[in-house]
């Protein structure tokens, strides 16, 4: 598994288990731990230590015995300095980079350093597989060789995942179907019906294809037969027709008097845009400008978008279109939305005008990524924790009161404490 995936996943499994501690891990924490604190220190100036260590023990769920190990690791790494007097840690000068130099630099560290164990290589091959399509669990066990007695460490492995909930396990047609919620939180009860029906191979595929070509119209891959020159099924369109009349939230529609109602076809929402609701509303306006780009380029009315990524990128850095007489029914969803203005001009001539805020930012930005290449994980970040780390002491004060004092589950597999406890005890003895 590429480094940089490999990172990614334990990001994502630390996510799910946050305010859990699962005894198996060591490696998969550690490194879902750094990256989520990285993130939350990117590009902020010198911060007191002590604030680091009650803000991410209080609200990013990282034990507040862990930090320093945690600090360290991204200080060997090189993506903070620590201020020191004496032997004692003051202050952090984040120095942690963007994008992949940062998985990169993490992913090096759990290559040499962490040396994931047999039980934790096998869970981020799990998720990762997962990550792609569902999978019947039989299956699946079959593919990556768990036969036999590994079949038990298998079996283990989606208990503690089922626990932690990084893992879903769903029963349709008697069959026992795995699902990644990070990309499966939603109609998982469909997707384990077609996994079950027609298997995991047909879903993959068009997952994949419609991860290339976020936001395709429904309407152009039945006429087609195709996702962006890519031949379809007629049971895979047979799935996204469920999923866009079926499913829990539906794809997003625009409604034109030149090609009528057009719903537009994206991969499963990331389980982590529900961490709150303003995150959830961001991601699905950064569906809706994807949608209206799309219109433009697959079924626009007099001018077509031939590039659809330079526009988005036009539109992020720049925040306006250039005006024209075409487009307004196209991006009418927006204005709704309280993204974006249409200014009308002399002539007939509308143009198309963002409204500046922090969030229409990241909603541009989240479609800009859609259309080029996936969503970063970075959408996890939790903006009150940012502002809280060089915020007032009263703003700390009262965003950690806001936390209930929690205990903190371990999550283990029956009879593996004992066991535990038993090799300690031999170990101890030899």
């Amino acid at each position: 598994m590429d480094r940089k995936i490999a990172v990614a996943r334990c990001h994502e499994i630390q996510l799910a288990v946050r305010g859990k501690e699962v005894s198996r891990f060591e490696s998969i924490s550690e490194v879902g731990m750094a990256v989520q604190l990285a993130l939350h220190l990117r590009g902020l100036p010198q911060v007191e230590y002590e604030r680091v260590k009650l803000l991410a023990s209080a609200l990013l769920g990282i034990p507040r015995l862990a930090v320093d190990r945690i600090v360290g690791l991204l200080e060997q790494i090189e993506f903070v300095k620590v201020v020191r007097e004496g032997k004692t840690a003051r202050s952090l000068v984040p120095l942690v980079p963007y994008f992949d130099q940062l998985y990169d630099g993490v992913g090096e560290y759990l290559e040499t350093e962490a040396q994931l164990d047999e039980f934790e290589a096998l869970t981020l091959e799990i998720v990762d597989r997962l990550a792609g399509a569902p999978h019947n669990a039989d299956a699946l066990a079959a593919q990556i060789g768990a036969v036999g007695s590994d079949r038990k460490t298998f079996d283990d492995t989606i208990e503690i995942g089922q626990r932690g909930h990084f893992l879903v396990s769903h029963r349709s047609r008697s069959r026992t179907i795995l699902l990644n919620p990070t990309y499966f939180s939603e109609n998982a009860e469909l997707f384990a019906d077609h996994v079950a029906k027609c298997g995991a191979t047909g879903v993959g595929r068009l997952l994949k294809l419609i991860h290339a070509a976020q936001g395709w119209p429904l309407s152009v891959i039945e006429q087609t037969g195709e996702i962006n020159g890519f031949k379809v099924g007629a049971e895979q369109i047979l799935l996204l027709r469920r999923l866009a009349q079926e499913g829990m939230v539906k794809p997003p529609k625009i409604t034109t008097s030149y090609s009528g109602e057009s719903l537009f076809m994206f991969t499963p929402t990331p389980g982590y845009m529900s961490v709150s609701p303003l995150k959830r509303e961001q991601y699905e306006r950064a569906l809706a400008i994807v949608s209206a780009v799309r219109q433009g380029q697959l079924l626009p009315n007099k001018f077509k978008i031939w590039r659809p990524g330079a526009l988005l990128y036009k539109l992020k850095t720049e925040l306006h279109l250039a005006p024209t007489t075409d487009y307004g029914e196209q991006y009418r969803n927006l204005v709704h939305l309280r993204l974006a203005r249409l200014v009308p001009l002399a002539g007939g001539y509308q143009q198309l005008q963002i409204i500046d805020t922090p969030e229409n930012r990241e909603s541009l930005e989240t479609a800009y990524q859609l259309v080029t290449g996936g969503v970063s994980h970075e959408t996890s970040v939790d903006r009150d924790v940012i502002e809280a780390m060089t915020g007032s002491q009263e703003y700390v004060e009262s965003l950690v009161s806001s936390q209930q004092l929690r205990e903190r589950e371990t999550i283990t597999v029956p009879g593996e404490s004992g066991y535990e406890m038993q090799q300690l005890l031999l170990d101890m003895g030899s």
